[in-house]
């Protein structure tokens, strides 16, 4: 966790478990280490707030330590955010933390997590349907610069450390109170299992550690196949459901876990029974359908691929002008259409496409698939409902309306990636044919 040398932000409330990892820190005089003592009032506790925050600087003084204060206001954080009171408090800390390392080109942010707060969180996380990322807790160190030197560390251990030395600490009003989940899980749980097993804290711990290690291999191998499984085009992914059923289920839970967190921030509030009803839905015989997470993010599948996106962005169309000729880019597609002559002209593809310049009229529109859409594919004389061709076409549901269709006077004249209509289609001995590419399309 630290090295000699290291300059140490350290996070200080005033409770034991701060004051006593300052303390420790600071007697690691063969360490030598520069130590910066943060504190933030998260604006929920009015003048007790007020007390801690001086208290925590008499603490960093009396210490020869530089003492840095902020200021947050956390309930405001947790309606905005639609956050708990907890979490939103968590938020800020950190953002403070990481604020005040920058200042003061820190190396190293250490937090005072202990023992207990160990077992409390795996215990919270069990009741409320974690899967095993949620239930490995609270890890040592997490990413470049936070490490919690005190995690193995049990409270009575900490309170007998600073009693034998004299130190003061205050305690924290809340803490007491049982309108928070943690408070009742250290209260009246965590007591109650000890009953059960003395030791239940260090056991707790111990399987957090195994299902750390074993979340790690799953999440090394899970990013491996998340690359094989997921395209991502257009800020979303879509995913071929044929590799993703053979994954095995364990790597199947983490490659959509992967997906789901590319596409949020964090999982917050997805719990383990979100993630295998999804998983059963995209394994199942269901040629179609959707499953939707807290949040707004949704899988929806259908004919051998699925889609990890929001519900704003499935139901989101779109329309554009195209008034001449050009290279044209839009949010949701690049396309070039130009005159070129007939003689010579390479075989069409998917993207590549002639049509007759007297059958295309500018402004041309380009749009997002719309109910009751009718064209004649090429080599047909009669309409076709669009929504009949793109089942024909096994083309899913949710890919629909990112298909590009472009119009001229208000007639389809192309459905983008896809087929010509029959009209529009070069035929006698025209000298020269209008040439559409499409550079990027949305699906």
């Amino acid at each position: 966790m630290l090295r000699p040398g290291d300059k140490v932000v350290v996070g200080l409330s005033g409770g034991a478990d701060s004051v006593s990892l300052l303390h420790a820190l600071h007697a690691l005089k063969g360490y030598n280490l520069t130590l910066v003592a943060a504190h933030l009032n998260h604006g929920i506790r009015g003048k007790e707030a007020a007390r801690d925050a001086e208290f925590s600087r008499s603490v960093a003084e009396s210490l020869g330590v530089e003492f840095e204060l902020g200021e947050a206001d956390a309930p405001a954080l947790r309606k905005k955010a639609r956050l708990s009171l907890e979490d939103a408090a968590r938020v800020l800390r950190y953002e403070f933390f990481e604020k005040v390392r920058k200042k003061h080109k820190a190396n190293k942010i250490a937090t005072a997590h202990t023992l207990d707060d160990q077992a409390e969180t795996v215990l919270m996380r069990l009741i409320r349907g974690s899967g095993t990322r949620g239930l490995s807790g609270i890890p040592p160190v997490s990413g470049k610069y936070i490490v919690r030197p005190l995690i193995e560390t049990d409270r009575a251990a900490i309170e007998s450390y600073l009693k034998s030395r004299g130190i003061e600490w205050i305690e924290d009003s809340t803490n007491t109170e049982r309108d928070y989940l943690r408070n009742r899980i250290r209260l009246d749980l965590l007591p109650g299992l000890s009953e059960y097993n003395p030791k239940i804290k260090e056991t707790l711990t111990r399987t957090a550690d195994i299902l750390r290690l074993e979340e790690e291999f799953i999440s090394r191998e899970a990013e491996r196949k998340f690359r094989s499984v997921f395209k991502s085009e257009g800020g979303e992914l879509t995913g071929n459901l044929d590799k993703y059923k053979r994954l095995h289920g364990a790597l199947r839970i983490a490659v959509l876990m992967r997906a789901l967190s590319e596409k949020r921030e964090g999982l917050k509030n997805i719990s383990s029974i979100h993630l295998t009803a999804a998983d059963a839905f995209l394994t199942s015989m269901a040629a179609s359908g959707e499953s939707v997470f807290p949040g707004g993010s949704i899988v929806v599948k259908g004919h051998g691929s699925f889609l990890v996106t929001t519900k704003d962005e499935l139901a989101r169309g779109f329309t554009h002008e195209i008034p001449m000729p050009g290279k044209w880019t839009f949010d949701e597609l690049e396309v070039e259409i130009e005159e070129t002559p007939v003689k010579g002209l390479e075989e069409e593809r998917e993207d590549v496409i002639y049509l007759d310049p007297g059958a295309v009229k500018f402004p041309l529109e380009v749009r997002s698939f719309k109910p009751g859409d009718r064209f004649v594919p090429l080599g047909m004389k009669s309409r076709k409902k669009v929504k009949d061709f793109f089942i024909d076409q096994k083309l899913p549901a949710f890919m629909r309306t990112r298909v590009p269709i472009f119009l001229s006077e208000g007639e389809i004249i192309w459905i983008g990636g896809m087929r010509i209509d029959e009209r529009a289609k070069v035929e006698g001995k025209p000298k020269k044919a209008l040439r559409l590419t499409l550079l990027r399309p949305r699906f």
